[in-house]
């Protein structure tokens, strides 16, 4: 009985780990590869991301210019949601390219500080009602003979 109850309560545990949503940014390499998905699956989390990895491309490349290092996060986002798209992970993964672009650029905005995530969440919103598929009109009638 004892092990049952074991093997539950690890089973949740790890459930509910895998779950979660991130509310700070990786401060290291092992917290982005312990668990890469949780980084793909939510707006937030590829925000998160992008700062992170954006943050190791300028100190690395030696990015001074902000419009440089603005440019290396849109870049950045723009990679991990098409990635994740094409891999089928993540909340990106039934976008179309084009869109799974345009969350890549708000990622990169919000990871910024440009914009926060709550406005860029209500812009992408609306954005998505573009992508979705119109209701077909009824067909006219022939021309009667």
């Amino acid at each position: 009985m004892k092990k049952l109850f074991l093997f539950i309560t690890l089973l949740f545990v790890s459930v509910f780990a895998f779950c979660q949503d991130p509310t700070v940014p990786p401060s290291t390499w092992g917290d982005v590869l312990s668990n890469p998905a949780q980084w793909v699956a939510s707006f937030g989390g590829v925000s998160f991301l992008t700062a992170f990895i954006a943050a190791f491309f300028t100190g690395l490349l030696k990015i001074t210019k902000p419009m440089l290092k603005q440019a290396t996060a849109w870049v950045v986002a723009i990679v991990i949601l098409v990635g994740s798209d094409l891999f089928n992970i993540g909340y990106a993964k039934d976008f179309p390219i084009l869109l799974a672009v345009i969350h890549g650029f708000a990622a990169g905005l919000a990871s910024n500080g440009v914009f926060d995530i709550p406005v860029l969440k209500g812009i992408l919103d609306m954005i998505h009602g573009w992508f979705e598929p119109k209701p077909e009109a009824p067909l006219i009638n022939e021309v009667k003979k």
